[in-house]
């Protein structure tokens, strides 16, 4: 898999798989709060320029999502990917039985916000890439 690293700093990562054109957000600490906001709505535009219809999202550097960050990104976030024509997402998440759980609640309530989005996690970015490859 090639990939093309478009932003690069010490809390996330913004890069493009040069074969699908699907970019690929990693999370390279954790954050929450307004800085997770911050982050995502960066990640929105790059997203909406490139109009792209998938994206990934590597969150193996956060254990779990505070529910307030939850509920902005069900909420808020994603609904606005979903008005700009994104109509799939995957997540990547950590190694552990708390993230496989709190990544779980999340993709149960993504998936319930429009019949025309689907939303999978992974524990693996090459996994996430497949599946979005074939949507």
């Amino acid at each position: 898999m090639s990939m093309q690293t478009l932003q690069q700093t010490d809390e996330h990562t913004v890069a493009v798989d040069d074969e699908h054109g699907i970019p690929i957000f990693t999370y390279e600490a954790h954050v929450s709060g307004e800085n997770l906001r911050d982050i995502a709505r960066e990640w929105a535009d790059v997203a909406l320029e490139r109009g792209a219809e998938r994206y990934v999202v590597n969150a193996e550097a956060i254990a779990a999502h505070d529910d307030e960050d939850k509920r902005w990104l069900a909420e808020t976030w994603v609904p606005n990917l979903i008005e700009n024509g994104i109509r799939a997402g995957a997540g990547v998440y950590a190694d552990s039985a708390i993230a496989k759980m709190d990544n779980e609640r999340i993709e149960e309530q993504l998936n319930a916000i429009d019949p025309g989005f689907e939303y999978r996690i992974f524990a693996s970015e090459d996994d996430a890439l497949s599946w979005l490859a074939d949507q």
